[in-house]
């Protein structure tokens, strides 16, 4: 959406450095236990996920709405010498391959509607890392609106036909803040029933 990609480039432009930092805790933690070969990182943004994966030895797609960001994570992943393909696209209209990736991330980015085409992406046995802000009854970093909140329980119902390795909705302290969090390591059953 123009809108999204107006917001994000400015955002992006004016140097503000929007989850940047360190790769995803919950990711660098499963990253020894995650199956081997391609990887997608959704709403990659300067490329902190995406990058570790490919330090990993992945096959890294990371999509983005800004060109900004992608170029500052291209320049990073130059420097470090490490191979990631970054589309820019935006994830209202991109189309997921299905049933293509070892490994779907997906951190601070929830659009509901788009969840199942990322669920589609995920090979059978094949695992997604989804981390994103919580429904909280005090007020904490991140989005205000419901729209960019899990509700609690959403994830379980959500993941209800897949293996469940981690699943946990709460306060989480990271970074220097505290925020309320939804996350969930899931696996894609083999024979995938939806």
């Amino acid at each position: 959406m123009k809108v999204d990609r107006e917001k994000w480039e400015a955002r992006y432009g004016a140097g503000e450095r929007v989850h940047d930092g360190p790769p995803s805790g919950l990711l660098r933690r499963w990253l020894p236990l995650l199956p081997r070969g391609r990887a997608l990182d959704v709403a990659t943004g300067l490329g902190r996920n995406a990058l570790l994966l490919a330090s990993a030895g992945y096959d890294v797609c990371a999509v983005d709405i800004s060109p900004t960001a992608l170029a500052a994570a291209a320049r990073r992943a130059a420097r470090r010498r490490l191979r990631v393909r970054w589309v820019e696209a935006d994830l209202d209209t991109y189309r997921f391959p299905k049933a293509r990736y070892h490994v779907v991330v997906n951190t601070f980015f929830l659009k509901r509607r788009l969840l199942t085409a990322m669920q589609e992406a995920v090979r059978p046995g094949g695992v997604m890392i989804l981390e994103t802000h919580l429904e909280w009854p005090e007020p904490d970093p991140g989005p205000r609106g419901p729209a960019h909140r899990l509700r609690k329980g959403e994830l379980q119902r959500r993941f209800r036909h897949w293996e469940v390795l981690y699943l946990q909705e709460g306060l989480f302290r990271e970074g220097g803040r505290t925020r309320a969090l939804g996350r969930i390591v899931a696996r894609k059953p083999k024979a995938a029933r939806w």
